[in-house]
């Protein structure tokens, strides 16, 4: 619709012809066309992501029901962390940014501060050493020590069928 809705509009933008009386009527239309199909890709976007999110949220609820539930103490998982800054610019217009040097160069960049860590966690079934990840956390790595020993266990919930399909709880983290 978006497509259709830009050619209409490019097309009676530079219509000169007879045959089509009120041109403005077809650039309206075309801009109409554009925005309703807009919006129709958004909405369409927003429900995606719900469903998506909703799937999730059912995949983990079937696990929570139907897996193995195996205790984690937390004070044993292994935590992995990455810990990096990277400096973004604050302006977008590079006339602005050549006087930088000329004055504080620190004015259009500003330093951004990425935390992320991993748990590990290790256990042994059947005589074989298993180990469970659990998904990226952002928080660095104090806090998240601080947030550990305060929870001090959880649980991962393993597929029987599929050990490699697990849910590792971390839902306190969220409070």
């Amino acid at each position: 619709m978006i497509v259709i809705g830009l050619l209409i509009l490019l097309f009676f933008k530079q219509y000169s012809g007879v045959l089509i009386p009120h041109p403005v009527i077809g650039f309206v239309l075309g801009l109409l066309l554009m925005i309703s199909g807009y919006l129709t890709y958004k909405k369409g976007l927003a429900q995606w992501y719900e469903k998506n999110e909703e799937d999730i949220k059912s995949r983990i609820l079937e696990l929570k029901q139907r897996a193995d539930k195996v205790r984690v103490d937390l004070s044993v998982c292994e935590i992995k962390t990455n810990s990096y800054s990277e400096q973004v610019d604050k302006v977008k217009n590079y006339k602005a940014k050549a006087f930088d040097p000329l004055y504080d160069s620190d004015k259009s960049i500003e330093d951004i501060n990425s935390n992320e860590a991993v748990l590990i966690f290790e256990t042994e079934k059947y005589g074989e050493k298993e180990h469970y990840y659990s998904p990226v956390i952002y928080k660095d790595e104090i806090t998240l020590r601080f947030m550990l020993d305060k929870q001090k266990e959880t649980y991962i919930y393993i597929d029987k069928e599929n050990r490699s399909n697990y849910y590792f709880d971390l839902e306190f983290l969220d409070d």
